[in-house]
């Protein structure tokens, strides 16, 4: 079956990467399948029709004339359309290729927010699949695919995530107090109205699914995934409950329900949680494994800041457990503190370490509901950075939530003036300048600290940073050219989603 090409554009995860078409006219275009690959040698293996997703890593160092090459054999296997990554391997579509699509009337489209590939494809199959079944089988195999979640045990976000893929939209799941329980996960636009629906469980309400998106398509989703997710709920009842009175405290303060001092103090002291007068508290946010709910893992998080920090008091906000505690008035403390529980609590739940967000230290029980919403952010700028685990507080991100929202072509431009040419040689040579330069910006220019974290000689690590000064025309002694340098690796995080650290060699990002 082939499917017009403006409709593969349309779809959620193809919006969500802002793709953008760069030459070639997209009318006319017809689609059998989209495939990713990185093999230079593509254009031999493809049937026709295809969509090829390329992050460009197969071109990396070849000459114009093999890019020309390339194009040239996409177009004799009749491929439909190549989609190019932009940001991680190339900052912009190479103009030999350029010439060539234009000269063989092959579209080329430019990718300029990272989506998983993977995303694109399995969009494209169920779209397939709605076209092929028909409004009746579509709806049985919507049916079919939602239950499938459930009877997994793959979780509530996998489940808002096959909802969100039918719907084409987002997916998120409100309690009764109209507070975020969970959302999906997977790439989706932002699309105008929002389709409500209750979510009845046998004990009655418990919540409502909420779509991102309006219409009777989306309707027709939200109707049977409400029902799915009342399934899930039902294997995980502490979802459905009534808020605790220091879940409800929670609730409001990330609501900003909770005006000035004495109001939160009074609502802090009525759920059993006392701030003597002078006393600063920070707010930790903890992420975790998101097939178990967060309010499965709350008495486990609780319990393991409780022995670390002394009382506390701890809700769910979304899939996050937020925590109030008691804190030093030191940071250095308070983070030794955090990552004693977040230890205890990583041996206790026998799981890997989770990613832990904490705000600042404050006196002031009126700044809590902002201490609460930056303790999520930090959670948010670590997942955007490729920062997976760890404790981090909120200065630790300042840079990234400084950067977060700047547009995502002048982080592109900013990337490639400071490090395009180091990307550049490793790319070619399968080289770790890159995370050597990390490295040392992370070791705070300590050579010995920097060579020990690479696991290599400090003499090695010395060659390596004057070949880094020779191919980017800087001084690594220059204040300046270090804060150029250090902006750039985190805009290329941002970016990218990559983590330096993960030397170009040895990277394998799943696509």
């Amino acid at each position: 079956m082939l499917v017009p090409l403006e409709e593969v554009l349309a779809l959620p995860s193809f919006r969500a990467a802002s793709a953008r078409v760069v030459t070639g006219e997209p009318d006319p275009v017809l689609v059998r399948w989209v495939h990713s690959s990185e093999v230079y040698e593509m254009g031999t293996l493809l049937a026709g029709g295809e969509v090829l997703l390329s992050t460009g890593l197969g071109l990396h160092g070849r000459s114009a004339e093999q890019l020309g090459s390339y194009v040239e054999q996409l177009a004799d296997a009749g491929c439909a359309a190549l989609a190019l990554e932009l940001g991680r391997s190339l900052f912009a579509v190479p103009e030999a290729m350029l010439e060539a699509a234009r000269r063989r009337g092959l579209v080329v489209l430019a990718l300029t927010s990272v989506v998983p590939f993977e995303r694109m494809v399995e969009d494209f199959h169920s779209l397939l699949l709605r076209r092929e079944l028909g409004a009746a089988g579509s709806d049985e195999a919507l049916w079919r695919d939602l239950l499938a979640v459930v009877v997994a045990g793959q979780g509530l976000r996998a489940l808002l995530d096959a909802a969100a893929r039918a719907a084409g939209c987002q997916a998120e799941l409100l309690d009764l107090e109209g507070q975020v329980v969970e959302r999906s996960g997977i790439s989706a636009p932002t699309c105008a109205g929002t389709t409500a629906t209750e979510v009845r469980t046998s004990s009655g309400a418990v919540g409502t699914l909420l779509l991102r998106s309006s219409g009777s398509p989306t309707a027709a989703v939200a109707e049977r995934a409400a029902v799915a997710v009342a399934l899930e709920l039902g294997r995980h009842p502490a979802l459905g409950q009534r808020p605790s009175l220091g879940q409800a405290v929670v609730t409001d303060l990330a609501a900003g329900n909770l005006v000035g001092a004495p109001e939160v103090l009074r609502r802090l002291q009525e759920a059993g949680w006392r701030l003597p007068d002078g006393q600063a508290a920070a707010v930790v946010a903890v992420e975790g494994d998101p097939r178990t709910p967060a309010a499965e893992r709350l008495p486990a998080v609780e319990q393991a800041f409780t022995a670390a920090t002394g009382p506390v008091l701890a809700g769910v906000l979304g899939a996050d457990v937020v925590v109030l505690l008691r804190a030093p008035s030191s940071a250095q403390r308070l983070r030794a503190l955090v990552e004693q529980a977040a230890a205890g609590l990583a041996e206790a739940a026998d799981e890997g370490p989770a990613l832990v967000g904490v705000s600042a230290a404050t006196s002031d029980p009126a700044a809590l509901p902002g201490a609460v919403v930056r303790a999520r952010d930090v959670l948010r700028h670590a997942r955007r950075a490729g920062i997976a685990t760890g404790v981090l507080l909120a200065r630790d991100t300042g840079l990234a939530r400084l950067l977060v929202d700047v547009e995502p072509q002048a982080l592109g431009d900013l990337v490639l003036e400071q490090l395009g040419p180091l990307i550049d040689h490793d790319r070619a040579h399968a080289a770790d300048l890159v995370r050597t330069l990390d490295a040392y910006l992370a070791a705070g220019a300590a050579k010995a600290e920097a060579a020990r974290r690479l696991g290599i000689r400090r003499q090695s690590l010395y060659a390596r940073l004057e070949r880094i000064e020779r191919l980017l025309g800087v001084d690594l002694a220059s204040a300046h050219h270090v804060a150029g340098l250090t902006v750039a690796l985190t805009a290329w995080r941002l970016r990218t989603g990559l983590d330096p650290q993960a030397a170009f060699a040895r990277s394998s990002r799943t696509r």
